[in-house]
């Protein structure tokens, strides 16, 4: 006897008429909210409803009402733009600290770079010093050996290299 009184509430065109305004509310509740979420909670609550009516329970009366919008006062909305203002302030700071950062660990780079680059460049200068005089040596002794009686050349001289500098021993 309860069911069918239930089914017949159902079938009552008022019911029905109520039902679809809450959907036709819904509806524009999501298309001014720009979201979805109005209508997905009226299609869940006539879900419920449905069931409640076939298993021969009460209709739950459910009531949404729409948030009200809050007017900040105006120490509110100062309030609100001086933390905005803060925020944007220390946003900055950060970024300029994590520039600063950034650019020292560069500039380090940078100059183990170049202090490696030093390194090889002195060995270059190093060998080639030492690959000169020994030239030097060997093209001084070719002009002794073509010159019979040279007085520079009379003597052995023999070339000791040392460092930067080439030392002749012997000599006139």
């Amino acid at each position: 006897m309860k069911i069918t009184k239930h089914i017949e509430e159902i079938k009552e065109p008022k019911s029905i008429d109520e039902d679809d305004e809450k959907m036709v509310n819904a509806i524009q509740q999501c298309l001014e909210d720009e979201s979805c979420l109005p209508l997905i909670k009226e299609e869940i609550k006539l879900k419920i409803q449905c069931k409640r009516v076939i298993s021969g329970e009460e209709e739950l009366i459910v009531e949404h009402q729409r948030p009200v919008k809050y007017l900040l006062t105006e120490e509110e909305v100062f309030k609100r733009n001086r933390r905005k203002e803060q925020n944007r302030r220390s946003a900055v700071r950060t970024r300029t600290r994590q520039k600063a950062r950034i650019a020292e660990l560069e500039k380090v780079q940078e100059v183990n770079s170049l202090e490696d680059d030093q390194r090889s460049l002195h060995q270059t200068i190093d060998t080639l010093r030492t690959e000169l005089q020994m030239l030097d040596g060997m093209l001084q002794i070719h002009k002794c050996s073509n010159v019979k009686s040279n007085s520079a050349c009379r003597s052995a001289r023999s070339l000791l290299p040392t460092g930067n500098k080439l030392v002749i021993v012997g000599g006139n």
